[in-house]
């Protein structure tokens, strides 16, 4: 086989082959702004509970929502979320494979740009913001709700 043949032939199958996102294929995620304080007795909200084995891991005792979106995240395209205060969190789906999902956090405010992966049926909690006055701002994402 000639050169040309081989290329034509590698070009061929690497455009048949199946790709690792699905372009026009999107994920259903519960998104929430949580705040976390350090001061004042520990406290879970009660629309929080489900987190709550999680957010004790964390240094931070009392929690609560300040904010909940619920977006079919398609590929690529960041979803805008405004923090109390002005600031403001985008979350990027960048790749799924099966039943686990990748995203890309990025906080302009506190200079961090994040690659988390959770898989179905589980959720992560991820701070967002520096801490202020004993406050700091966390997402939490959950894909498949």
């Amino acid at each position: 086989m000639t050169r040309f043949g081989r290329v034509a032939r590698l070009t061929v199958a690497l455009m048949t082959a199946a790709p690792v996102v699905a372009a026009d294929a999107g994920v259903p995620a519960r998104i929430r702004i949580l705040r976390g304080s350090r001061q004042g007795p520990p406290a879970v909200a009660p629309g929080l509970h489900d987190l709550a084995h999680q957010l004790s891991q964390v240094s931070y005792v009392r929690w609560d929502q300040a904010g909940e979106t619920q977006v079919t995240m398609e590929f690529r395209k960041p979803v805008t979320l405004q923090l109390p205060g002005g600031e403001s969190v985008a979350v990027t789906l960048v790749e799924s494979r099966g039943a686990t999902v990748t995203f890309e956090v990025l906080s302009p405010s506190s200079r961090t740009h994040s690659r988390i992966t959770v898989q179905k049926d589980k959720r992560v909690v991820h701070q967002v913001t520096q801490e202020r006055g004993g406050e700091a701002y966390f997402v939490t994402i959950r894909p498949w709700p």
